[in-house]
């Protein structure tokens, strides 16, 4: 029997989830509400906050599962690939590709904040190193004398200029370049990080 509820149990909080994480994909991070999680779930809002303390916690949990999409994707789209300049550049493209086809997901990793003194939990911080890690390992090859801090201050320093580019993109600032364009300018950028 205990087995059966623990099953029960992860198959909620799958289910949970799931539903926080479509609505915030049709309707971004202020639609996920406990009460229509909840109801999307199929379950009572104290089966929510069975599994997740409060809507923090929920919104963090769906943002671990998108930074996880996003380094499957990432990962998928730059495997062998052998040229560390080659694989940054396709990272970028595919960070960007991301961003547009799950926009409000992705707006949601950086639109939460967790309320002053409260720690981001160490599995989420974990996924966040996992998909620098995907850069860093390039950059790396490229720039083998750079020690570790630098190594790391470089790998934040071409996320945040990629991830600015997207952003600039994905609120139409970018007027009058096509898609294609925007790829051959990330590839600019990056070649000019990277030199």
């Amino acid at each position: 029997m205990p087995g059966l509820q623990k099953t029960k149990s992860e198959e909620t909080r799958r289910r949970v989830l799931e539903a926080a994480a479509t609505v915030m994909t049709e309707n971004g991070i202020d639609a996920v509400q406990i009460r229509e999680v909840a109801s999307r779930a199929g379950c009572s809002v104290g089966s929510v906050y069975k599994h997740f303390s409060d809507r923090d916690e929920l919104i963090i949990a769906v943002n671990s599962r998108t930074l996880s999409k996003i380094r499957t994707a990432l990962t998928e789209a730059s495997a062998g690939i052998c040229d560390p300049l080659t694989r940054l550049k396709v990272l970028a493209r595919t960070y960007l590709d991301y961003a547009a086809a799950d926009t409000n997901a992705w707006r949601g990793l950086f639109a939460h904040q967790l309320p002053d003194r409260r720690e981001m939990p160490e599995e989420h911080q974990l996924e966040n190193i996992r998909l620098l890690s995907l850069i860093a390992d390039a950059l790396a090859e490229l720039a083998p004398g750079l020690d570790e801090a630098g190594l790391a201050v470089r790998t934040r320093t071409c996320f945040g200029a990629m991830h600015g580019l997207v952003s600039i993109a994905l609120e139409g600032r970018f007027v009058a370049l096509e898609d294609e364009q925007l790829h051959s300018e990330m590839d600019f950028v990056v070649e000019r990080l990277c030199s």
